[in-house]
C-alpha cells in the first residue's frame, strides 16, 4: 500500500509540474506579444526617449509586451492610447507613481497596476523619461 501511495503522489507531482510549466510556458508567451495589432517603435536620437525606453522594457513589458502592444487581458497598447493622449505629462508621472486598482472603474482589465509599474526604483527623472518615450508612440 505504501508503494501505491508513493506512485500516486509521485503522478500528482508530476501533473502539478506540467501544469505549471504550461502556465510558465503561456505567461512568457504572452509577455513576448499579445496585441492585436503591431504598431512600431519609431527611433529616436533622443537619449531621455532612449532611456523611457529601456525602463519600460524592463518594468512594464510582462504586462503592456515587449512591443508594447498590450498583452491580452493584462495591460493595453501603448499605442495611440487615448488615456496617455488625454493627461498631461506631470499626471502621468502621477499615474505611474500610484498605480491603478484593479477596481478601479477606468481599468479595462480588471488587474491591478503596481505602483511605479512594479519597479519602485524608479525616480522622477526615469519617470520623465518613460513619459517621453511614451509620447512618441502616440
Amino acid at each position: 500500500m505504501g508503494r501505491q501511495t508513493s506512485v500516486g503522489f509521485s503522478r500528482i507531482r508530476t501533473r502539478s509540474a506540467l501544469i505549471l510549466g504550461g502556465v510558465v510556458i503561456a505567461l512568457v508567451a504572452a509577455a513576448c506579444g499579445g496585441g492585436s495589432t503591431s504598431e512600431t517603435v519609431p527611433e529616436s536620437s533622443d537619449p531621455a526617449v532612449n532611456h523611457g525606453k529601456q525602463l519600460v522594457v524592463e518594468s512594464c513589458a510582462a504586462c503592456h509586451g515587449t512591443d508594447f502592444n498590450g498583452v491580452s487581458g493584462l495591460g493595453p497598447s501603448f499605442f495611440d492610447s487615448e488615456f496617455i493622449q488625454s493627461e498631461s505629462d506631470a499626471d502621468l508621472v502621477e499615474f505611474i507613481k500610484e498605480g491603478r486598482a484593479n477596481n478601479d472603474p477606468d481599468n479595462e482589465t480588471g488587474v491591478a497596476m503596481p505602483r511605479y509599474g512594479g519597479n519602485p526604483r524608479l525616480t522622477d527623472d526615469d519617470l520623465n523619461d518613460i513619459v517621453a518615450f511614451l509620447r512618441t508612440l502616440q
